[in-house]
């Protein structure tokens, strides 16, 4: 299986910087951060500036970079399970946008959040109607996917935001195409509620993408592999029983970013190197 990594590490850097010091740590597989980070507070790189976009474009074929996959701009304004007509259609623009942008970099799928701002779960009015709006906005997201053709994986979020738990996200999206909606597994996240290689067991038929990191169990740090308290032989041993084909993703954000870069990447890239390796993934 092949190594990736997020390029949301760098997302308070320029997108260019970014790619060189990725492709100098050795990594030809990438995801593309799309859209602010901070929650709108900072950006690598203008989505709406082709003259930007094309430039990325010749940096990565130039390092002989692959851009596997794009994850979609989200914040507090751009959530596509809003009750808010106008803020759901508003973020449902925005995802449509990220779709193109998936097209023009030839990127396989688009990762997706499903919700960005906590749940009160024992309002079950609420709670329906935050479904309900999240199941118009993918119908709408994947019919403009398919024509451009994009997968869109549906990302696990905190168990406090709607789509956290297996089952629910499994429910919320078990109507639409598998081919074209699948789910990215965030191991962070799955650690939350309970070992990712249990959470992955019961999402393995929707498993279309990974953002893997590690944490200790009590918030999603965002920690390169091997750094916090996750079972990786189990996940990997897990992963290949799934028949998992695609990039081991690592989405590292939080502290990290802060620290000195060429050893969060050469940590980063021997850890996943070695779960991949004795899991035969």
């Amino acid at each position: 299986m092949e190594i990736g990594i997020s390029t949301g590490l760098f997302y308070h850097k320029d997108i260019l910087t970014c790619l060189d010091r990725l492709s100098r740590a050795g990594f030809q597989n990438i995801e593309l951060w799309a859209g602010a980070g901070d929650w709108g507070k900072n950006t690598h790189f203008d989505y709406n500036d082709e003259d930007a976009l094309i430039e990325i474009k010749k940096t990565v074929s130039l390092k002989k970079m692959n851009i596997c996959s794009v994850n979609a701009p989200f914040s507090e304004n751009l959530d596509i399970s809003s009750v808010d007509e106008i803020q759901r259609s508003i973020a449902v623009s925005e995802i449509k946008k990220a779709v193109v942008l998936c097209e023009f970099f030839k990127a396989d799928h688009l990762i997706v959040h499903p919700a960005v701002k906590a749940l009160p779960l024992t309002d079950r009015v609420f709670v329906e109607k935050k479904i309900s709006q999240l199941k118009k906005s993918l119908a709408d997201i994947l019919d403009n996917a398919m024509l451009h053709g994009v997968k869109i994986a549906c990302e696990n979020p905190s168990p406090n935001l709607l789509g956290g738990w297996a089952q629910d996200l499994m429910e919320i999206i078990k109507d639409f195409p598998k081919q074209h909606l699948g789910i990215c597994l965030d191991t962070g996240h799955a650690n939350l509620i309970e070992p990712p290689d249990k959470y992955l067991e019961k999402i393995a038929p929707r498993l279309t993408a990974l953002h893997v990191s590690d944490n200790s169990g009590d918030y999603s740090s965002h920690l390169p592999p091997g750094e916090g308290k996750i079972d990786w032989k189990k996940f990997a041993s897990a992963l290949y029983a799934s028949g998992f084909k695609g990039v081991f993703m690592m989405e590292i954000l939080g502290a990290s970013r802060f620290a000195d870069p060429a050893r969060v990447l050469t940590t980063a890239f021997e850890n996943a190197r070695e779960i991949v390796r004795k899991g035969d993934v």
